[in-house]
């Protein structure tokens, strides 16, 4: 039988400690936890190991010729970049759950890893749908082989919405919320504000495109100014509001961007509540399947880690994207979809008129009107559905809108995501 791949976990904070029991506590076959390194080695954690099996240095045990892997949970990009970098070139294997780092750095990651030979275990960088990223690294390059992902990725800022739409809290509860049960960090803003999902799409850009290359910029919005008034709406349209990442394939182009949609409530995506994550992605035959699981907490980045580390023992190759082809990504200002639009206007007769010409001057079919009671004696919420229209056509048009003397606060606008679209 083969010896024990010796394994350093760089980084003993929550997920690091993690990693640790799992190795160490209970075990993994094939593997064997020689090395833990962390700057704070005074913290009390929940597993007690022998004082010679810590470190404070991690250019010690980066550099030691006896051990195999490397787990690096630091995150961030430096010094995890250099980390990485070197354990790779001194012919280590490495599992990372750093997100930030390959959505940023990954070109000079993933070629370095394929350079040298290397395997690199990145699962636990997309914690609630790992499953997906190990479905595209078997698959390849699979870019002609669908039609559409709509991905959940943030388990925090799920909660959070599923919270507003289930108990009537407001953002700041629902958030402050979040922070007690320990699914928000003190500063949430990557969460919040589609930073984190971001990043995750641009992980599963570069797998699914093959190219390792940085993903272009595309529009990420967050969630902030979503509220109770606007979840109720849509609730009753039959939709739910999540903050979604799509990517989506029409004609030869690829496009991307993360914001709050209106999903279908009895779809996968729309019933998805709490901490969890989901993708539901159609193929090019457009058949629909999804994949959900837990997308916050230690033990889904645990489970993912280890999975990696077996895959290493196991011998199970992971394809790293390879192609050095720029990815380029359509213009989202082309994209056709439908929109969901809530205008605060003024009681009086006349305003639909005024709205529906300017749609009509843009080319856009509404599809329903909603006018619900006064808010207050400045204006009335009118709630309007479109058909598919271009995004250009609707933010020029929305534009035009809010430059009405009868319209009395800017549009929200909300985009419909669902298979028919």
């Amino acid at each position: 039988m083969s010896p024990d791949k010796k394994v350093a976990v760089i980084g003993f904070g929550n997920i690091g400690v993690g990693v640790v029991r799992a190795l160490y506590e209970k075990g993994v076959s094939g593997l064997r936890l020689v090395r833990v390194v962390d700057i704070d080695l005074k913290k009390k954690r929940p597993v007690k190991l022998p004082k010679e099996m810590l470190s404070s240095d991690w250019k010690t045990v980066v550099n030691d010729p006896d051990i195999d892997i490397i787990v690096e949970l630091i995150g961030g990009i430096e010094p995890a970049k250099t980390i990485i970098s070197r354990a790779l070139r001194n012919g280590k294997d490495v599992v990372t759950a750093n997100k930030k780092l390959l959505a940023n750095e990954g070109k000079d990651v993933f070629t370095l890893a394929a350079r040298r030979g290397r395997q690199l275990g990145f699962r636990a960088s997309f914690v609630g749908c790992h499953s997906l990223i190990h479905e595209f690294q078997q698959a390849g390059n699979a870019s002609k082989e669908f039609r559409r992902i709509y991905a959940i990725l943030n388990g925090t800022s799920n909660y959070i919405l599923s919270k507003m739409t289930s108990d009537d809290m407001t953002f700041k509860e629902a958030l402050r919320e979040a922070k007690e049960h320990g699914l928000a960090e003190r500063d949430p803003s990557d969460d919040i504000d589609g930073i984190d999902t971001a990043n995750k799409i641009r992980i599963l850009l570069n797998l699914i495109t093959n190219s390792y290359q940085k993903v272009p910029d595309f529009h990420i919005e967050g969630m902030r100014d979503i509220n109770t008034q606007d979840i109720k709406y849509a609730g009753e349209l039959g939709y739910a509001i999540k903050l979604v990442g799509a990517i989506e394939q029409e004609n030869g182009s690829i496009f991307v961007g993360v914001h709050p949609a209106l999903l279908p409530d009895d779809s996968l995506l729309g019933t998805l509540q709490g901490a969890y994550n989901g993708t539901e992605l159609e193929d090019e035959y457009g058949v629909i399947s999804g994949l959900v699981a837990p997308g916050a907490g230690v033990y889904p980045t645990t489970d993912a880690a280890v999975k990696d580390l077996v895959d290493i023992v196991e011998g199970r190759t992971m394809p790293l994207p390879t192609s050095s082809e720029p990815l380029i990504l359509g213009s989202t200002e082309t994209a056709e979809r439908r929109y969901y639009l809530r205008f605060s206007v003024a009681n009086q007769s006349g305003v639909l008129a005024q709205i529906c010409n300017i749609f009509w001057k843009y080319n856009i079919n509404i599809a329903g009107v909603i006018q619900k009671e006064p808010v207050n004696s400045k204006f009335v919420p009118l709630v309007m559905t479109t058909y598919e229209a271009k995004e250009k056509n609707i933010l020029e048009a929305v534009q035009a809108v809010d430059e009405l003397a009868v319209v009395k606060a800017s549009t929200k606008l909300i985009r419909i995501l669902s298979a028919d679209t």
